[in-house]
């Protein structure tokens, strides 16, 4: 029963100094919403007891696109993609070529900041058509995710200090194992949650796409003409297709019912001699 007490006191400690590290809520009031309260706050640093700014935690994301001549389409992907060198992550590098439409490209890397003014200045070009910028604050989900790491891992090293002193039954000293168990696995969690959090706040997320520069008849009063053109082949071949399907299955009934025809005339005229004869006078 002692030790039973003792390992409640423990978690019971853990659990008050969890609560105790967990960072303010923010409710909604008249003045807006939870997020427009972060934006705020974002916007007007809030200062901590020590006089120091709170450290802010922002995932950003950019996209850009690229509008070049479907024949430098490959070779500028390419180049972008040598760029990305050391600390530089490629998520995703497509291409698709094919003979009946144009050349796309997608290139996806994860940029470290420190690196990224450079990386961005070699591939800034005339050629960007478009180029979109998003930063979302993830200061409230690190605060929250060290909060929970820093209490499971005191309440971890008491559990191991009262595993290691306690010598009494086998029973009270597999539960305590089993309890150990379960907050390394919780802290595990946790600092596998941090290090996905780390890589969205500590690095640029880049999405980029290649398309082709669209021709004067694909921009001007002509494209109708344009697409009709491209779309003439595919429509004789279409044609021509349903012709053959249709005498692939006409023929069958052609074979059955031209012998039946034709057998029916010789026997409608057998009748008509016979009426004709049957008729004429002696």
């Amino acid at each position: 029963m002692r030790f039973i007490s003792l390992l409640f006191v423990v978690l019971l400690a853990g659990c008050n100094a969890y609560e105790g590290a967990m960072p303010p809520v923010l409710s909604p009031d008249a003045g807006g919403n939870v997020a427009g309260r972060a934006i705020a706050m974002e916007a007007a640093p809030a200062s901590m007891d020590s006089g120091q700014t709170e450290q802010k935690y922002l995932a950003e994301r950019q996209h850009w696109v690229f509008e070049l001549k479907e024949a430098e389409i490959e070779k500028r992907w390419q180049s972008h993609l040598a760029l990305c060198t050391g600390n530089c992550e490629v998520l995703n590098a497509t291409i698709s070529k094919s003979t009946m439409s144009p050349v796309y490209a997608n290139l996806q890397m994860r940029v470290p900041r420190n690196e990224a003014s450079k990386l961005f200045a070699a591939m800034e070009s005339p050629d960007v058509i478009e180029r979109r910028v998003e930063r979302e604050d993830k200061t409230l989900q690190v605060v929250d995710v060290e909060a929970r790491m820093k209490n499971l891992s005191e309440l971890r090293d008491r559990l191991r200090v009262l595993q290691t002193q306690y010598k009494g039954s086998l029973k009270d000293l597999l539960e305590t194992e089993k309890e150990l168990a379960r907050v390394q696995g919780e802290l595990d969690a946790m600092t596998a949650q941090r290090k996905v959090l780390a890589n969205e706040t500590e690095k640029i997320l880049l999405n980029a796409d290649y398309r082709p520069r669209p021709s004067l008849g694909e921009t001007g009063a002509f494209q109708p003409l344009v697409e009709a053109w491209r779309n003439v082949g595919r429509t004789f071949a279409q044609s021509l297709g349903s012709a053959m399907l249709f005498l692939v299955g006409a023929l069958p009934w052609v074979v059955i019912v031209i012998p039946v025809l034709w057998g029916a005339w010789k026997g409608i005229k057998a009748l008509w001699a016979k009426f004709r004869t049957w008729r004429k006078p002696a």
